[in-house]
């Protein structure tokens, strides 16, 4: 129960979310990127959106500090480019133990659907109605 004055706020995708946002699954979607080919930030998050998973201008210090912490963690590299015009950019590239945590995170992420797809299944048994496609995210064309 709040305390009395004060306002709760509203989380706009979910209420029954425990925390302000729901799971990014921002370090595998990264992997994931970053093994089909190396790429900078700003391209990154428009590689993520062009999947459905939008990110804005405002999460880009929070992918980045991803990144940085991912690279602290020997799980990707990263190096200068300094050939293209403009300015120099962080091309970022994954490792062999970013591979294996890459396979790590396919097999929870298979597991994790399978139960969702449990709980979705029994949900329209129960309410005998299909649910519609996703409101939020944006399924890639």
């Amino acid at each position: 129960m709040p305390k009395k004055g004060r306002q709760t706020k509203v989380k706009p995708w979910c209420n029954c979310y425990p925390a302000e946002r729901p799971p990014r699954f921002l370090r595998p979607f990264l992997l994931l990127l970053l093994r089909e080919r190396e790429g900078h930030g700003y391209e990154l998050i428009e590689r993520m959106r062009k999947m459905g998973l939008e990110y804005s201008i405002q999460d880009a210090g929070y992918v980045y500090r991803t990144l940085r912490d991912m690279e602290e963690k020997d799980l990707i590299t990263s190096q200068w480019d300094t050939n293209n015009a403009g300015p120099a950019k962080r091309v970022y590239a994954i490792t062999p133990q970013g591979v294996e945590m890459l396979h790590e995170w396919a097999q929870t992420v298979e597991n994790l659907k399978v139960s969702l797809e449990a709980f979705l299944e029994a949900y329209e048994a129960m309410e005998g109605e299909q649910l519609y496609a996703p409101k939020i995210i944006k399924k890639p064309s």
